[in-house]
């Protein structure tokens, strides 16, 4: 199995019944808190006439955060969707093949 593949997979397995879920959720929260902070921090340099440059980066970057967040939320809105579909007993037997090769 190549690479790409098993990362895939595993991180499917990790969604499943891991704690991935838990750290999607915990990342989507702390991208929101870090796009916030970079909000206000361009808001005030707008207000104090911080040099335009910083304040393109900043926006950039908060907007950049802004849309992983959204999209992060988005998938995880369609995981419940995505898990019924998975065949995970195929799944399980590909990654277990490939550990058996390794």
């Amino acid at each position: 199995m190549d690479n790409d593949t098993r990362k895939i997979l595993t991180r499917w397995q990790s969604l499943e019944k891991g704690d991935g879920l838990r750290r999607v959720v915990s990342i989507a929260r702390v991208l929101w808190l870090v796009g916030l902070v970079l909000c206000f921090f361009v808001v005030v340099g707008v207000a104090y006439g911080l040099h335009p440059v910083i304040l393109v980066v900043a926006a950039a970057a908060m907007g950049w955060i802004i849309a992983e967040g959204n999209a992060l939320r988005g998938r995880l809105g369609q995981w419940p969707i995505f898990r019924r579909y998975i065949d995970w007993k195929r799944v399980q037997e590909d990654l277990n093949s490939d550990d058996k090769k390794a």
